[in-house]
């Protein structure tokens, strides 16, 4: 880019930045370094060198750990970066303004048939007490190398007493054959990547069970494969063996359906999904990518109903667009009750492939409404430089 032209898209995204209230504390803008140091412009989780897109956060005792996939920028295309991601590690100890960036905690073994070997995506956090002891659990997503094909994605799990240094993840809920007999699919006949990934794993209040959700797909008895999500139920309480269920009936489909978060709150369950209509485009806008939500008042299994009710009563599930993808919920601090999200922006916005701020989450007539536009303003705008 000429000297001219990369100063007045400096200025710009600066001018942009202090007009949202995300202007950063130093001149740096989005160049942070690799290990403790904060990350700016305001609470945007962004590393020199490096992609950051989906995130998951915990937190203990007022400091939030946050972790995402992360993967080399200066050696890698965007499109590259899914087959060399790995679980990288922030944390802050000020209610997300600035992120100190820790470094990989998760990665691939690297040693041909210890999974994963290949690599890791989307996952999850909890923490919880295990004989008088704080334990963090990590359920990942890994694959094995195995040709490269993407069909042999597991779940599995890695335990953490100090939530940076993790052990070797083992797997605890494979896509065997066997899962065909529920009515999941376990192909790509349909066009789209197998799904059996982003583990997200709740204890329902009502009966105490560990379930764990999942982005899977369902075969029904005409043969149609649908993008859903998929159900397991923990045997015990080391959240180490688990029983497969069939998986959910939702109100409504889309051509691929990713990383399922769930709150219980006041008897209900509300369950959020990213989706695409277009998966094989190159870029969010035209996938239709999209964030969007169901609520079941009767158990954590559904009935599903579609989240929202707009335009004179014309029925939608959408909360968010394709500016941010894969936003994950958290509680801001145990127990509390209160909730915040976190995402990634998308290619051509002002913060591509960096982690989101916080964004808040306020409750109206027992429906959730997230703050995107107030608390993302910052790097929202789209292709507004191109």
């Amino acid at each position: 880019m000429k000297g001219p032209a990369r100063f007045l898209r400096i200025y710009i995204l600066f001018t942009l930045l202090t007009l949202y209230g995300c202007t950063a504390h130093s001149p740096q803008l989005f160049i942070g370094k690799e290990h403790h140091a904060p990350i700016e412009p305001v609470g945007v989780y962004a590393v020199a060198g490096q992609y950051i897109w989906d995130s998951w956060i915990v937190e203990d005792e007022g400091t939030l750990h946050r972790y995402a996939l992360s993967a080399p920028s200066d050696k890698l295309t965007p499109n590259e970066r899914h087959q060399h991601a790995f679980v990288r590690h922030a944390i802050s100890q000020n209610g997300g303004v600035t992120w100190q960036d820790m470094g990989p905690a998760i990665q691939p073994s690297g040693k041909k048939g210890v999974w994963p070997d290949k690599v890791i995506w989307t996952s999850s956090v909890m923490i919880r007490e295990v004989d008088g002891e704080k334990q963090f659990l990590m359920f990942i997503t890994g694959r094995n190398e195995e040709n490269n094909d993407e069909m042999n994605q597991s779940i599995g799990v890695s335990t953490s007493k100090d939530g940076h240094h993790f052990t070797s993840p083992q797997i605890i809920l494979p896509p065997t054959e066997q899962v065909t007999k529920l009515g999941y699919d376990i192909t790509n006949d349909d066009g789209i990547i197998m799904a059996w990934r982003d583990p997200f794993v709740i204890q329902d209040p009502a009966t105490r069970k560990w379930h764990m959700f999942f982005s899977a797909k369902s075969k029904d008895a005409c043969g149609t494969i649908r993008p859903t999500v998929g159900h397991a139920i923990a045997t015990d309480n080391t959240l180490m063996n688990w029983q497969l269920e069939e998986p959910l009936k939702l109100p409504q489909h889309y051509r691929q359906l990713e990383v399922p978060y769930m709150i219980a709150r006041g008897g209900k369950y509300y369950l959020f999904v990213s989706t695409q209509n277009n998966p094989t485009m190159d870029n969010n806008r035209d996938k239709e990518a999209a964030f969007r939500g169901f609520v079941s008042d009767e158990t954590i299994i559904g009935q599903w109903e579609l989240l929202y009710t707009v335009n004179e009563g014309q029925e939608t599930d959408k909360i968010f667009g394709h500016q941010i993808y894969a936003p994950t919920i958290f509680e801001k601090k145990r127990g509390s009750g209160e909730y915040g999200a976190v995402t990634f922006f998308s290619l051509n916005t002002m913060c591509p492939l960096t982690g989101s701020p916080i964004v808040e989450i306020r409750w109206r007539n027992e429906r959730p409404e997230f703050m995107f536009n107030k608390d993302l303003g910052c790097c929202l705008p789209y292709n507004c430089l191109d």
